[in-house]
């Protein structure tokens, strides 16, 4: 049950950090179609579904709680370390994901659906962010982050965050909890309203993201199986330059700060260079513990 629990919460963490996927974390830890097959059942056997996935529910709602915690304390200040640690858990999942692409033996064709998946996210690697104003922004742009959110829970590899960064929407997303509960405790409901509002149009987003998602996704996961897993792992591959590139200035606290200066951030690094194979140890943990509970 923990185990379960602390790899949802990794999960959850995985889809507020840019750059991050959630979905990516699961096909790491080789729970993706498991969580994909529950929410698929949800329309159809909703008590069976949530009962046997609680514990990644459950990790996935501290992990999302987390996740703003890190954004707004940890990862702002000390983004290289941490970003560093979530990419080693994503490579300690590629060898699973390539067992479940490859099946027998991998094809020409096949390497043509990892080439194309890794070549087209290496350059949106390198867009660069909008700077758009957002400041009045309408419910349906919140319906559309609560959609984004949701993609980088289901989807691996696509971090909706990252997209979120793009368009201009994530640092006013990553503060609207934070806003909100400081007007609520403050008894500024002028100011609370709005935020509400928009806060529950990013969980009906999340939610009909989900239903929808959810159900084609299985589809695909019976139907074509080698195929999805063979773009999961391009996406994966191409991941750590994805995530390394979103290491941008507007993340630390002062705005254009380059942490590519290695005169300046050289310790950074280092920290992140030693937690990079700590979280390949972390995956190949969960991933042992996984297959021997598959055997008994």
């Amino acid at each position: 049950m923990i185990k379960k629990i602390l790899q949802g919460t990794l999960v959850g963490i995985g889809a507020i950090l840019p750059g991050v996927s959630g979905g990516m974390i699961a096909a790491a830890f080789n729970i993706y179609s498991e969580l994909i097959n529950a929410l698929d059942n949800v329309t159809k056997k909703p008590i069976q579904a949530i009962k046997s996935i609680w514990e990644y529910i459950v990790g996935i709602g501290l992990g999302l709680i987390l996740g703003f915690i890190l954004v707004l304390l940890v990862f702002n200040y000390v983004p290289i370390p941490s970003t560093l640690l979530f990419i080693g858990l994503i490579i300690g999942g590629v060898p699973e994901i390539y067992l479940l692409a490859k099946e027998k033996q991998f094809k020409a064709s096949d390497f043509i659906v990892v080439g194309i998946t890794f070549i087209a996210l290496t350059v949106f690697a390198f867009i660069s962010p909008s700077t758009a104003n957002v400041s009045n922004t309408n419910l349906f742009m919140w319906f559309i982050v609560g959609f984004l959110l949701a993609i980088s829970l289901i989807i691996p590899g696509l971090s909706g965050t990252m997209i979120l960064m793009m368009i201009g929407y994530y640092i006013p997303m990553t503060e609207l909890p934070k806003d909100a509960l400081t007007s609520f405790f403050n008894f500024d409901f002028e100011m609370f309203m709005p935020l509400f509002w928009n806060g529950l149009f990013v969980g009906l987003g999340v939610i009909a993201t989900f239903l929808l998602a959810g159900k084609g996704l299985n589809f695909i996961l019976k139907k074509i199986p080698r195929k999805f897993y063979q773009f999961v792992l391009g996406i994966m591959l191409a991941s750590p330059i994805n995530i390394i590139m979103s290491l941008r200035g507007e993340m630390l606290s002062e705005p254009g700060i380059d942490i590519f200066n290695l005169n300046a951030f050289w310790y950074m690094w280092l920290i992140g260079i030693i937690l990079l194979p700590v979280g390949i140890y972390i995956a190949r943990l969960f991933v042992k513990d996984e297959h021997e509970t598959e055997e008994n």
